[in-house]
């Protein structure tokens, strides 16, 4: 529930949430009723409800523990991921399960409130635990046991960094010491318990070839018998080039050799019902209105159909029907041939509308069909499918997501025609970093910027 070093912190953190629920629920009831709200009974007890809810909510997501190394953007990511649970059950028992009508005006403002209360006190307490820490305070010390590459980044990346809290008390290993970690080194691996023996160590971090696994299960049984924390760094992870995770299986481990975050249900509910939400409301706002203006247009300035369809490789290698407004004349080559700079195919309208991104607009249908998502890797034609998996080492990788809308590659320059094979081995790249990393508040960020560039920036691939 709560880490033992942390708790004092852990426990202000949860008090504070309830502290500011109750100030977002007081500042609704003076907002919404003017302090003479319609059923007092009922009210409080919400309020009372919602305390309960969100203490549960907190500790089953682990959002008071305290992690050493502490990143604002996945505290951030962490914290949006509960509020929108704790939004979605709260509504649903608020206006589906119970007979008296809540004020709904009051509801959002109260979760409104609360969600913009909580964001800005973690973005304060990561402020104030780096600072803290930069400060020498609520140090962890450390023992480095090996030296590999791996170990000589984590020095230089983390465990140097004040910001995480961390003091190397000493290096063993019996590899040629360089320069760089000569301040750190207090000895071969042979002395490491009589230093550990006269020096209180937090942690140790090991980080040996299994041929020293009788050392290894030493130090792990003194570790034990001494309360120090000890984790390991395979030394096979040194020669991997892509990350990794560990799962148990009948307690043998088993190793992944990718992190995808949408592979939990819940990710994939969180994902899935944003994509509707949002996809709905574009289609209300903006689609319903824009739609018969330009169908109106393309009908009249080219021969054609309003809309094109093109069979396009999908999630796990499925193809489907992928929706655009037609930007250019009707042709025996669009589905072989990309579309280039100054593309005799593509109509005067059509030039306008791929340079705003507006001929993708349909696709919206898909992401209502659930054939796409808003965020994901861009959905290619079938022949290029087939070209590239060849050409580009892990190029089907990217498949394992929905495709998306827009997407990393296309907010980093990756998109348009595909010259050189470089370029889409790039575009690949940018799409497996994105599947490997993929957070709500990554897709809230990838929707912004590219929303953003549609009205104020000229990308120069657009074509």
């Amino acid at each position: 529930m709560f880490q033992n070093k942390n708790k004092a912190i852990s426990i202000t953190t949860l008090s504070t949430d309830i502290v500011l629920l109750l100030i977002a629920f007081f500042t609704a009831k003076e907002t919404v009723f003017d302090w003479e709200i319609p059923n007092k009974y009922l009210y409080n007890g919400l309020i009372f409800g919602w305390i309960i809810l969100w203490s549960i909510i907190g500790l089953k997501r682990d959002l008071y523990d305290v992690p050493r190394i502490v990143q604002l953007h996945k505290v951030m990511s962490k914290n949006l991921v509960a509020i929108g649970l704790f939004s979605f059950i709260s509504t649903g028992l608020i206006f589906f399960w119970t007979d008296y009508k809540f004020s709904r005006a009051f509801v959002v403002v109260t979760l409104c409130l609360f969600t913009f209360f909580v964001l800005l006190a973690r973005t304060l307490l990561v402020i104030w635990l780096k600072r803290t820490r930069r400060k020498g305070n609520k140090q962890s010390n450390i023992v480095l046991i090996g030296m590999n590459a791996n170990i000589s980044k984590l020095i230089n990346d983390v465990y140097v960094n004040p910001n995480y809290g961390f003091k190397i008390l000493a290096l063993f290993t019996d590899a040629v010491v360089t320069n760089e970690i000569k301040d750190y080194y207090k000895g071969r691996l042979s002395e490491i318990t009589t230093f550990l023996e006269k020096n209180k160590a937090d942690e140790i971090i090991i980080s040996l070839p299994y041929s020293q696994s009788e050392l290894i299960n030493k130090l792990f049984e003194y570790a034990d018998n001494n309360m120090i924390r000890v984790r390991i760094i395979p030394e096979f992870s040194e020669y991997l080039s892509q990350a990794f995770t560990i799962d148990y299986v009948q307690n043998v481990p088993v190793m992944k050799l990718r992190k995808e975050p949408l592979q939990s249900l819940s990710n994939r509910a969180i994902k899935r019902i944003f994509d509707i939400v949002f996809s709905m409301g574009i289609v209300i706002l903006i689609f319903s209105w824009l739609f018969p203006i330009i169908a109106i247009i393309i009908k009249a300035t080219s021969k054609g159909p309003v809309f094109f369809s093109q069979l396009r490789t999908g999630k796990d290698g499925r193809s489907f029907k992928c929706l655009k407004f037609r930007s250019m004349t009707v042709n025996s080559d669009s589905d072989a041939k990309q579309a280039t700079r100054d593309d005799k195919r593509i109509t005067k309208f059509g030039a306008i509308m791929r340079k705003t991104s507006i001929d993708e607009l349909p696709q919206i249908l898909n992401v209502l069909m659930n054939h796409m998502s808003l965020v994901g890797p861009r959905p290619h034609m079938l022949k290029h499918t087939e070209e590239y998996r060849v050409l580009v080492d892990k190029f089907m990788v990217r498949h394992f997501a929905k495709p998306g809308v827009t997407g990393w590659a296309q907010i980093n320059g990756f998109r348009g025609e595909t010259k050189f094979v470089r370029d889409m081995a790039n575009r690949a790249e940018a799409d497996i970093w994105y599947i490997e990393n993929w957070s709500f508040i990554l897709d809230l960020k990838i929707i912004f910027i590219t929303a953003w560039s549609m009205f104020f920036k000229q990308d120069e691939n657009a074509f």
